[in-house]
């Protein structure tokens, strides 16, 4: 987070702290610093900002890799001449899981679509830079063995893979759970990537499963 003035505000770092992100502080002077290592976005305090210093400190952080989102109080909203130079505008306060979802996808819009390391089937992206995983635009927070199965899968469209064969490719040896160990991870998976519009993961009875697109 960079703040244009002081110190953030009592109100932002509220509600950054309910939605439970990990952030850091930076002053307005201190942010090229702040961004040489780029965080998965960048929140712009301008609650207590006018209208110059806003645009100022929007313009110092467009060109960065991250995304940044202006964040301002009702009292600027019903003033903001827009474009700031920023990817999003959120109210403070906003309700709890707006900005993750914003955030989720700002970074889902910016990976290209034939970037190495990308998976993709239909709105399923899967980074396997960074271990993310996107459903339509959302974060999904996948535990690291549903990461694998799914990546696994996914990277190998219409192919059957028995019990026995994801036991032993992601588990890497005949695990004490036994089959019935992928069996409750794919039902866990599909728990999280899969809903009334999506479905991914295909059963195989008596055989294993199928990743379709």
């Amino acid at each position: 987070m960079v703040c244009a003035g002081p110190g953030p505000a009592e109100a932002l770092v509220s509600c950054l702290e309910a939605e439970g992100v990990a952030f850091s502080v930076a002053e307005d002077d201190e942010a090229p610093g702040l961004l040489r290592v780029p965080p998965d976005a960048v929140v712009l305090d301008l609650t207590q900002a006018n209208r110059r210093v806003a645009e100022a400190l929007a313009q110092r952080t467009a060109s960065n890799a991250a995304p940044a989102i202006a964040a301002i109080s009702a009292e600027h909203l019903r003033v903001l001449e827009p474009p700031l130079a920023s990817d999003e505008v959120i109210v403070v306060p906003w309700p709890q899981g707006e900005l993750s979802l914003r955030i989720a996808r700002l970074v889902e819009k910016r990976i290209p679509a034939d970037a190495q390391g990308i998976v993709r089937a239909g709105d399923l992206v899967i980074d396997t830079n960074r271990y993310d995983v996107f459903l339509a635009g959302r974060a999904v927070l996948l535990t690291f063995k549903e990461y694998e199965l799914l990546k696994l899968l996914a990277s190998n469209p219409g192919r059957v893979y028995s019990r026995d064969a994801l036991l032993e490719q992601i588990w890497g040896y005949r695990y004490f759970g036994g089959t019935r160990t992928v069996d409750v991870h794919i039902r866990r998976l599909r728990s999280k990537v899969e809903d009334a519009t999506h479905t991914f993961i295909d059963t195989v009875w008596n055989v294993g499963y199928r990743f379709h697109g």
